[in-house]
């Protein structure tokens, strides 16, 4: 094996850069993580450059979700799960940005935002983001536009003060690995990680210090510095028993 080759768990790449399930030895200097189903990526998407140039263009597929952390591809086909993953979202958003709104505080990104952070080598698409107004007046966090249509924004590239992920099956290491060590190395003060998957509700809220995100102290609720209040996240079963999610800020004593 060549030092430009290295196997792929769970990924076929077919004639023109066609991924799908299988295993085998790819040339590249980079792996790929591949989840559901099939898509085409071009061979320039292994670099960031090119990645950011294959996920903004018309050639994109609308329903994948792809990330590039540090020369790592991840890729993601399968739909939300919808009550540990997609509800959660809903319910985070819509907090976030009724405060946000009813503060004037800045603007907040919900799913499907591209998030890109060349000196981190990041690119991604948290499931909520928030910027502050002085975060976005400094340049900080910049709106890309997109090509030949300069009223139409498909990035924002540098530091937004939260980013929000809520854990999936196919994210796990993502989420809890990969992206925590590339948000810190973008220097991104607070990041908020929710995994709703098992019996036990985990709302963790990360604040950055020197040498990356320290872990919360075990209580609850969790405070966050940048939106100066603390939070609780409620789950209960709703009237025909399924999963209903509620982001409350908590009271003051």
């Amino acid at each position: 094996m060549s030092g430009r080759q290295r196997p792929v768990q769970g990924v076929l790449l077919a004639g023109g850069g066609c991924l799908a399930y299988g295993s085998i030895v790819i040339s590249a200097t980079s792996a790929l993580t591949i989840e559901g189903g099939r898509v085409r990526m071009p061979a320039s998407a292994w670099e960031h450059d090119g990645f950011r140039r294959w996920v903004t263009s018309d050639d994109f597929p609308a329903d994948v979700r792809a990330a590039f952390v540090r020369g790592e591809v991840f890729v993601e086909m399968s739909p939300d799960s919808i009550e540990s993953h997609n509800k959660v979202k809903t319910a985070v958003t819509a907090a976030l940005e009724w405060i946000v709104q009813d503060e004037d505080l800045g603007e907040v990104y919900s799913d499907r935002a591209l998030l890109t952070h060349p000196a981190a080598e990041l690119s991604t698409e948290p499931d909520v983001m928030f910027a502050s107004w002085t975060t976005l007046e400094s340049g900080k966090l910049r709106l890309l536009a997109r090509a030949q249509r300069g009223d139409d924004y498909v990035e924002l590239a540098g530091t937004p003060d939260v980013v929000v992920e809520i854990v999936s099956d196919s994210s796990e290491r993502k989420d809890l690995v990969s992206l925590r060590e590339a948000y810190a190395r973008a220097r991104i003060p607070e990041y908020w990680i929710i995994d709703a998957r098992g019996a036990a509700l985990r709302f963790d809220i990360l604040s950055l210090g020197e040498g990356g995100y320290l872990d919360p102290d075990a209580v609850s609720p969790r405070h966050s510095h940048v939106l100066g209040r603390s939070f609780v996240l409620h789950r209960e079963r709703n009237r025909v028993g399924r999963w209903r999610y509620r982001l409350d800020v908590a009271s003051e004593r």
